[in-house]
């Protein structure tokens, strides 16, 4: 898929015939380097059209967040992956119980108890910055805790509004631009119901794609689905203007509220405001940032960490400084992941990873 893509963007670039040569080359460019200003010219060009808005979707080809979601990264979605495919090949599993050494997002939490059914989970400690805390005061929230379980702090959505999720959020997004036009179905719904798809985690649709992953990596769903909500949420009131916006409130708070999928799910769609909107990139790098900063400088293991450091490198504006950082935070993932699989590289230096969490079957 990858040579594909890159093979015709060489083709335009190459063609006298082609009227968008230059944004064909900035397409090449960013998918050798990965800067993101040769992204943000694609979508800037003067002379928008269809074709710049695929050469935007080829750019950003099989790219975290530009084309697909990152994979959860929990302890405990491990495991819930691991009874989905278990129970898919036929084995009568059942797990009455699980423990974790840390408190992990209410997201995959929730997303387990879908795929393996009611499991108690026994956390070992809430180490500091609790995750029960929200990394700012915010007004809009959906998650609450009642001692150690999350639980939503929103109601249910309604049988519609899953109808519209499934209609929506069936495949993923060509690219984030093509993805926001797509999810503007669900900005019709009220924003009560789209705060609730976000917390109740409805399952997916009845589709071979969703059937297929069921086998695999059946919690992957429950990722995805947040993001199509918060770009739906972009739809909400619009016009309202921007800065003064419940959507833009709404997002934001989502982005800083209680560590969670939620998070990075509401700063996805303030970054394709960002592509949009030349205005306001300003504010979302800064935000993006600064949601990277706080999971950083945690003295504990922050699982949406990785998909935050992704998130930055595409982000409109983003600085030397602000690569620099996620770029430290992915060779400390990969340098977590060699551990783990005794792939250490010997002589390289490394930063020291984060120790991971474990679980264990109970009962």
């Amino acid at each position: 898929m990858n040579a594909d893509v890159d093979d015709e963007l060489r083709r335009l670039a190459d063609d006298p015939a082609f009227p968008h040569r230059d944004a064909a080359r900035r397409a090449i460019r960013f998918r050798d380097g990965g800067d993101v200003a040769d992204l943000v010219a694609i979508e800037d060009d003067p002379h928008p059209c269809q074709s710049t808005d695929v050469l935007f979707a080829m750019a950003g080809a099989q790219r975290a967040w530009l084309n697909w979601v990152p994979m959860p990264s929990e302890a405990i979605i491990n495991v819930a992956d691991e009874v989905g495919r278990r129970r898919a090949q036929g084995e009568q599993l059942e797990v009455s119980g699980l423990g974790l050494s840390a408190a992990e997002p209410p997201s995959a939490m929730t997303a387990c108890q879908r795929v393996a059914g009611p499991v108690e989970v026994g956390i070992a400690e809430f180490p500091q910055p609790d995750i029960r805390t929200p990394v700012r005061p915010v007004r809009y929230a959906v998650w609450r805790y009642d001692g150690e379980n999350p639980v939503p702090a929103v109601p249910a959505p309604s049988g519609e509004a899953v109808r519209v999720l499934h209609e929506v959020a069936g495949e993923p997004w060509p690219s984030l631009l093509s993805g926001y036009l797509q999810a503007a179905p669900l900005g019709k719904l009220p924003l009560d119901e789209l705060l609730g798809l976000l917390a109740h985690l409805p399952g997916p649709p009845d589709m071979p794609r969703w059937r297929h992953l069921a086998t695999t990596t059946p919690t992957y769903w429950y990722r995805l689905l947040q993001p199509w909500v918060c770009l739906g949420i972009l739809h909400h009131a619009s016009d309202e203007p921007w800065l003064v916006s419940t959507r833009r409130e709404v997002l934001m708070d989502l982005a800083f509220g209680v560590e969670d999928w939620v998070s990075d799910a509401a700063l996805f769609a303030l970054v394709t405001v960002a592509f949009r909107e030349s205005e306001q990139r300003d504010e979302v790098r800064a935000l993006v940032r600064a949601r990277l900063d706080a999971a950083m400088g945690a003295p504990r293991l922050v699982t949406i960490e990785e998909s935050l450091a992704r998130l930055m490198l595409v982000t409109p504006g983003c600085t030397p400084d602000d690569r620099a950082a996620a770029e430290i935070v992915l060779a400390r993932a990969e340098a977590g992941e060699e551990d783990e699989t005794g792939g250490g590289r010997g002589d390289r230096a490394r930063p020291e990873p984060k120790k991971r969490r474990w679980w264990q079957r109970r009962g």
